[in-house]
């Protein structure tokens, strides 16, 4: 048999929490006094949005409030959007839904865009957004086109304050891949799908317990608990409290104490690339 070389792309277009960074309250502090809000003057921005390109194939991982971003879509040559994935129904995930117009308007990019969402997910935002799932619920302007597929939630983001019922998101394993954002708890059964990963991304607000988030101790848990241990472990969905700099600094540190733990905190346009090896049949040629 012979095998040819894949290589995968990740590429992090956003790596804040719901509130985006910086915060307007810390911008327009006179004392100036936060160092992650004030470090945005710099060229470097955040936003909340992910992104993964693989196999030539671009699929967009949720959809929020500044998804349209103009810094890394033509930074990186991003361009037509096969698949998009909306992780649960909250305002960093699909209030940017409408921008998509962009890419389907006279079918300049594309002729659609593939959502997939669950049942509840589009529940949502058919309240959110009518008119993008109901075109009879257009009052005026141009519309994006979007197919619809429905697929199953697996990861606990928080709990309802009225029924202490869990709240549930979406993670996705491509391969060797795990995505999980917005999570505060993974069911064991989920966390056996995990065992294997090599690259593990894991929400992580900053070093306080959250109600619906992963601080960063309990991200790391999670990938030190994982079989085996992943070779890469990226942390994203910060909040203006964890800075940047700081962090990677005490993740350096923790791997001279743990050598086979690797955490490193996500920065926004951070490009991770992978590469498998994939075994053709007899008599298949690369």
């Amino acid at each position: 048999m012979s095998s040819i070389r894949r290589v995968k792309e990740i590429i992090f277009l956003g790596t804040g929490t719901s509130f985006g960074v910086p915060m307007i309250a810390c911008l327009i502090d006179p004392e100036k006094k936060c160092e992650t809000c004030m470090s945005t003057f710099t060229p470097e921005e955040t936003i909340s949005l992910y992104a993964c390109s693989t196999n030539n194939r671009n699929i967009v991982i949720d959809c929020g409030k500044t998804f349209y971003a103009l810094k890394w879509w033509p930074y990186y040559e991003l361009r037509q959007i096969d698949a998009l994935i909306l992780t649960h129904p909250h305002a960093d995930a699909i209030n940017g839904l409408d921008d998509l117009r962009a890419w389907t308007l006279h079918k300049t990019i594309q002729d659609h865009v593939s959502i997939y969402l669950t049942a509840y997910t589009l529940d949502a935002v058919k309240v959110s957004f009518p008119y993008l799932v109901d075109i009879s619920q257009a009052t005026g302007g141009d519309l994006p086109t979007f197919q619809w597929n429905i697929i199953d939630s697996k990861f606990q983001h928080g709990v309802y304050f009225s029924t202490n019922e869990p709240y549930t998101y979406i993670g996705f394993r491509f391969d060797n891949i795990c995505y999980i954002s917005d999570c505060n708890f993974i069911p064991e059964e989920t966390r056996v799908k995990m065992y294997g990963s090599e690259i593990v991304i894991l929400d992580s607000l900053d070093h306080k317990e959250h109600p619906s988030h992963f601080s960063i101790q309990q991200a790391i848990d999670t990938s030190k608990n994982l079989v085996p241990i992943p070779k890469r472990t990226y942390l994203t969905g910060f909040s203006h409290e964890a800075e940047h700099h700081s962090l990677t600094e005490e993740m350096k540190m923790l791997e001279e104490e743990e050598p086979r733990l690797w955490v490193r905190p996500a920065h926004d346009g951070l490009k991770v690339c992978i590469e498998t090896d994939i075994v053709l049949p007899n008599g298949v040629n690369n």
